[in-house]
């Protein structure tokens, strides 16, 4: 007699919505978690291109996908296609996480909490009294803008090859510390290099296969800076690697990626992340 499995709970799948995402560590992080947790869960990276992505989010209300995260170049786009998105995701004006209750399509931000706890683990009080230097406009570059601007900095300087977005994005600032943003060109920006405390890369310069050449140079790098770029790899990424050749303090985006990953792992599962399981499966990590 064949079993009938109608009314076994179908295997609740976790996609990634992105553009590339063959680099991305998350299904191997996210994975290893849920076989750790014994959950009946499966994350898959789908490379969605902007035109097809209104598209992907409607059938996740008609595949009954349980959830997403989404990553360059969605998390703005993304915004308009759900239903509704948390208030701190629409402080930062961007989506990274999405919860699917019961077709109901909620938007949530994780990459804001995720920069602040990965800040921390080289700077104790975070940007605390910091000039601060970020470079992008986009929805990294927000939740990292206003991460920084929660720790009480002495100011943030926002560069981007569009001055417009730049000048947007402080704009978008909470009222109380839009006076700490200021938008700059780039070619004011480089000026600045050498001379800021914390530089944050926040743009996908450093992605394999990326065509971009990095907006600033960094060759004027020195000890007692610091900086963090918000890409990852399983090596160091070239920019980290060059901030360090000048005697800099670097990291690179692998500890934003674990923090924001365990908040959006509670979000789909209610649970506690297994944070070093994830960890693990990223350090052993060979290719």
């Amino acid at each position: 007699m064949v079993p009938d499995h109608s009314s076994e709970p179908p295997t609740r799948l976790i996609w990634l919505l992105g553009h590339p995402v063959a680099h991305s560590l998350s299904p191997r992080l996210h994975n290893a978690a849920f076989r750790h947790q014994g959950l009946d869960f499966r994350y898959l990276a789908l490379d969605v291109l902007p035109e097809q992505l209104s598209d992907v989010v409607s059938q996740m209300r008609s595949l009954h996908v349980h959830g997403a995260n989404v990553t360059i170049p969605h998390k703005e786009a993304v915004i308009p296609l759900l239903d509704c998105i948390t208030p701190e995701a629409t402080g930062i004006g961007a989506v990274n996480t999405i919860v699917n209750d019961d077709g109901q399509l909620r938007g949530h931000n994780t990459d804001f909490a995720g920069f602040g706890q990965a800040l921390r683990t080289i700077l104790q009080a975070g940007a605390k009294g910091l000039s601060c230097l970020v470079v992008g406009a986009g929805g990294a570059a927000k939740a990292a803008v206003t991460s920084l601007l929660a720790d009480g900095p002495q100011r943030v300087w926002v560069t981007n090859r569009t001055l417009e977005r730049a000048r947007a994005l402080c704009a978008s600032m909470a009222q109380e510390t839009r006076e700490l943003c200021i938008p700059l060109a780039l070619d004011q920006a480089q000026s600045l290099v050498n001379k800021v405390d914390l530089y944050v890369n926040a743009t996908p310069v450093g992605l394999p296969d990326s065509v971009k050449d990095f907006p600033l140079a960094v060759d004027t790098l020195h000890s007692g800076q610091v900086l963090v770029d918000v890409v990852y790899g399983i090596e160091p990424t070239p920019l980290v690697l060059a901030a360090r050749e000048k005697g800099a303090l670097a990291i690179d985006g692998t500890e934003m990626l674990l923090q924001q990953a365990a908040r959006s792992y509670h979000l789909w599962t209610g649970r506690e992340a297994p944070l070093e399981v994830m960890r693990e499966s990223i350090t052993s990590f060979e290719g």
